[in-house]
């Protein structure tokens, strides 16, 4: 049986090992994933292995495939010969005739996997929903960048005009009025231009006339007007943009845009990388898509889980109740992954399940039509021990403490009250009503340090211990009395005895 093999720089056909015939590829990149693609005629190749009337082993699957749509009779190798092909390429490219020696085989091989690198580059970069994931960032950039240009105009203009901004809402009708100059030139035909309408009309030009702000200076009306100027323009380039972004998305992914919309499908895309990737992915993933911060949360601190990301940005979960969010984001996943799959590998748009989404959607809204208790309740918080659930098997009592299995009930500070009243601590001690601890020598410490003794008397916090004579022992054994001293006294003590 002859053998079929595709490598880098050519087709060869062997027969027990011997080359029969070889079809070198003039450009090696382009031939090869023309062939890997199945896009690939090979004329030479076919009416060669038609003209000897033979069975064929191939070396590859693309390669059978097109030599079946040219009705040659042939089959894939086996496994044990495919690996014996990969270990001697080099030297089945020396005998095909595609290289003159091992070291220029090796060469050529470098030099295909480079422009192989190259081509792939090239393709990835020509994919359209990457543009579409430019496109969609681009978006949310501008409206970032307008936003903050609005507020500072609201905040400039505002020194001028104060009233404007509690009466006008729009960035764009704001931009527009800025555009006119000092409220002193507003007519109505500014505001009119702006399309406010008539009610609105009057209200500016009533307000424009007892404004009570300050004057405005030629060269801080002209830096505020530019800022203006570009927000008009901001406004200008954002409906292109989304103009942009719908025709793309109906063009690349229409099943996609029926089940999710332009503007949401296009986020969900951005966020998944690719459209390929996103069909990939599961309805879970697609689910929580926007949210990851919320869930990685809940999975260290045990909360309750994120129920939606940017799926909370769909017009039917944004305004179904609180309780029906979840389920009705989660229908929404399971078709936008199906309507993924089959704008990556089918063909045109399937209305059908746009048709069940929208039935499955009603059902859940007849079903949890009234919440339930659990969706009335306030969510429990968990607790994580161990990397463990686990409830606390404590019962804490209407007290505050907490009973433990000896009968006796601890409180928050850790020790543990017997029935008399008194705090037992771990050290076996017992705490009275009056915070002193007796200990087992039938002594009670006080609040101050000191222990009283069986002798009566009772130790300071200067170390000594008082006596019933009412003088206090030092550490050395005097005993120091309360009587006053005399100066002379005094000085032997301060200075010494001369």
């Amino acid at each position: 049986m002859y053998s079929v093999i595709l490598t880098e720089l050519g087709i060869s056909v062997f027969d027990d090992e011997k080359l029969e015939k070889s079809f070198p590829f003039s450009n090696p990149v382009k031939e090869y994933l023309l062939v890997k693609n199945k896009e690939s005629k090979l004329n030479e190749l076919i009416n060669y292995l038609a003209s000897i009337q033979r069975g064929v082993s191939v070396s590859d699957d693309a390669l059978l495939a097109i030599l079946k749509k040219n009705n040659i009779d042939s089959q894939i190798m086996e496994d044990s010969e495919l690996e014996r092909i990969q270990a001697s390429k080099p030297q089945i490219i020396v005998d095909s005739g595609f290289a003159s020696n091992p070291q220029d085989a090796l060469g050529k091989l470098r030099e295909f996997a480079l422009g192989l690198s190259s081509s792939k580059v090239t393709e990835v970069s020509e994919s359209p929903d990457l543009h579409i994931i430019q496109a969609i960032n681009s978006l949310d950039e501008i409206d970032k960048i307008a936003n903050a240009l609005s507020s500072r105009l609201r905040e400039w203009y505002g020194l001028h005009f104060p009233e404007l901004d509690n009466v006008i809402d729009s960035i764009n009708g704001y931009a527009q009025i800025v555009m006119a100059g000092k409220r002193e030139s507003l007519t109505k035909q500014v505001f009119e231009d702006a399309g406010f309408p008539e009610s609105k009309v009057e209200m500016l030009s009533l307000i424009s006339t007892k404004s009570r702000g300050g004057d405005i200076s030629d060269v801080n009306l002209a830096i505020v007007q530019s800022i203006a100027k570009q927000i008009l323009d901001f406004h200008d380039l954002r409906k292109k943009l989304e103009e942009h972004v719908e025709s793309e998305m109906q063009t690349i992914a229409p099943n996609l845009s029926a089940i999710l919309g332009t503007a949401v499908g296009a986020r969900i895309l951005g966020r998944a990388g690719s459209l390929k990737r996103l069909a990939s992915l599961p309805a879970s993933t697609i689910q929580v898509l926007g949210a990851e911060k919320a869930l990685f949360r809940s999975l260290k601190t045990g909360s309750q889980p994120p129920k939606h990301g940017l799926l909370f940005q769909h017009a039917m979960v944004h305004a179904a109740p609180r309780w029906q969010r979840g389920k009705i984001a989660r229908a929404i996943a399971a078709k936008a992954v199906i309507a993924a799959r089959v704008d990556v590998y089918g063909d045109g748009l399937n209305k059908t399940l746009l048709e069940k989404l929208n039935v499955r959607v009603d059902e859940i809204g007849k079903k949890y039509e009234n919440p339930t208790e659990k969706d009335i309740r306030r969510p429990e918080s968990f607790r994580r021990d161990g990397g463990n659930f686990r409830d606390n098997s404590r019962r804490r009592d209407d007290r505050g403490g907490r009973r433990d299995d000896r009968g006796g009930r601890r409180d928050d500070r850790g020790g543990r009250r017997d029935d008399r009243g008194g705090r037992r601590d771990d050290r076996g001690g017992r705490r009275d009503d009056r915070g002193g601890r007796r200990d087992d020598r039938g002594g009670r410490r006080d609040d101050r340090g000191g222990r009283r003794d069986d002798r009566g008397g009772r130790r300071d916090d200067r170390g000594g211990r008082r006596d019933d004579r009412g003088g206090r022992r030092d550490d050395r054994g005097g005993r120091r009395d309360d009587r006053p001293s005399s100066n002379k006294n005094k000085k032997r003590k301060q200075f010494g005895r001369r």
